[in-house]
């Protein structure tokens, strides 16, 4: 049996004309996710390092959602394809990575869990929510600025947390239907901007990143948009979160207006993004073990890019998507029926 498993869930329901603008963007966000993970196990040692994690995880998981929303125009083919392309995938990599976590890293026993993502599977659960409700939400008259209301009220109540992902399904939803609405028009009007203009704003947010770091101001769990604010908290908790969405926006804005929109090398990675995003989860962990240069923060810095460039371009490449899809239709096909 064969089940369309292989097209990119990230990318799903592409229906504009090929857009390398988008294809780019997807690349660069994968090199950005890839890194942030390489970069995590260090934040707590070198603020340098931490103040880049805070560059990366300010913006590059909300950008990611927009993306899925801008190719999520068709709803039918979204709700259609949402249970085989998005949600059984999820459940066979969580039960993967399960048995990863306990029988090659090593972690004490934590009980297994369906609906509680492990690390990166998060997103395919929280995109198999937004595209099979997507139809029914556009319904909803001001979806777009009360998705932004709701993503910051969210943080007063400990329901939006970690289970089925929730904290993030609605603090990163507004992403989601900002990419759904973005018409090309929408994009040509960005790329018109001067670019010296997105080259400030980026110059800005790592000095802001840098300041946040250097003084302490807020934790990095703030980025992850997954968990209720501090018990004490009465208004800055969502002040913070509030900052969060003011530059997420901001440098979604400035990757749109940056990108190039000529065929590339990123080109290629960005049709092979799904592939990279899995596999990586698999790969961090690992090489966290080996703890490569980790009393030497430079060169642990140069050591992070070169393995993320080797995961990304190896990941991405036809072999390992092959690889990858045929494993995975032979696998949902044993359990789905025609």
């Amino acid at each position: 049996m064969k089940v369309p498993v292989s097209k990119n869930p990230i990318s799903l329901d592409r229906q504009l004309p090929r857009d390398y603008v988008f294809d780019n963007m997807r690349a660069v966000l994968i090199v950005l996710v890839v890194w942030g993970h390489l970069l995590t196990s260090m934040i707590s040692k070198y603020d340098l390092i931490k103040s880049l994690y805070f560059f990366v995880f300010f913006f590059h998981m909300p950008a990611m959602a927009f993306v899925s929303g801008y190719f999520s125009k068709n709803l039918e083919k979204g709700r259609n394809n949402a249970f085989e392309a998005i949600l059984m995938p999820y459940l066979v990599l969580n039960v993967f990575n399960y048995l990863f976590k306990m029988f090659i890293i090593g972690e004490p026993y934590f009980g297994f869990r369906f609906f509680r993502p492990l690390w990166g599977l998060w997103y395919l659960l929280a995109l198999f929510l937004w595209k099979f409700f997507l139809k029914d939400l556009i319904k909803i008259r001001y979806l777009l600025p009360l998705s932004f209301v709701i993503g910051l009220l969210s943080g007063y109540s400990k329901e939006f947390s970690n289970y089925m992902a929730l904290g993030r399904v609605v603090c990163f939803l507004p992403f989601f239907l900002m990419g759904y609405y973005c018409t090309q028009e929408h994009v040509k009007i960005i790329r018109k901007l001067p670019k010296v203009i997105s080259v400030l704003v980026i110059v800005a947010v790592g000095s802001f990143s840098t300041w946040i770091v250097g003084n302490d101001i807020f934790k990095v769990e703030v980025l992850y948009l997954r968990k209720a604010y501090p018990e004490n908290s009465e208004f800055e908790g969502m002040f913070f979160r509030l900052i969060v969405y003011a530059v997420a926006l901001l440098m979604t804005a400035v990757i749109i207006n940056l990108m190039s929109n000529k065929k590339s090398l990123l080109s290629k990675i960005g049709t092979g993004t799904l592939t990279v995003y899995i596999l990586h989860l698999f790969t961090i962990p690992l090489l966290e073990k080996l703890k490569v240069f980790y009393n030497q923060p430079y060169l642990y810095l140069l050591y992070s890019v070169f393995m993320t460039a080797l995961i990304t371009i190896v990941y991405s490449s036809t072999f390992v998507k092959k690889l990858y899809d045929g494993f995975m239709d032979k696998l949902i096909g044993i359990v789905l029926r025609k």
